[in-house]
């Protein structure tokens, strides 16, 4: 998308990026959501299963881990795959009750 700035081409428009490592902001209407997102998911799983403390302080602790919050880095469908493999592997329940969930 061409930028211009006071009447002059002046290239491409800058994207939002990390000022830590580099990686380029997703812009798409595809945005990853944040850990309070999935904290309201495990409580719904603990509706239906058994959910001790100490297992959802493992699946906090493991999505801190795995950096899913950062916005630039992983996008939605990723973060998604990830909560799904971190729960069930966790919590021992079927991969379709947490994707249901999600979705």
């Amino acid at each position: 998308m061409p930028y211009y700035y006071e009447g002059r081409d002046r290239g491409l428009k800058p994207h939002p990026f990390c000022t830590e490592c580099g990686l380029i902001k997703n812009l798409s209407s595809d945005r990853p959501r944040s850990i309070g997102y999935f904290m309201n998911v495990i409580a719904e799983l603990g509706e239906r299963y058994k959910i001790a403390q100490v297992q959802t302080r493992l699946i906090v602790l493991e999505m801190e881990k795995q950096s899913m919050d950062d916005r630039f880095g992983i996008d939605r469908q990723q973060q998604e795959r990830l909560f799904i493999e971190i729960t069930t592997r966790i919590l021992n329940v079927p991969a379709r009750a947490v994707s249901e969930l999600v979705r």
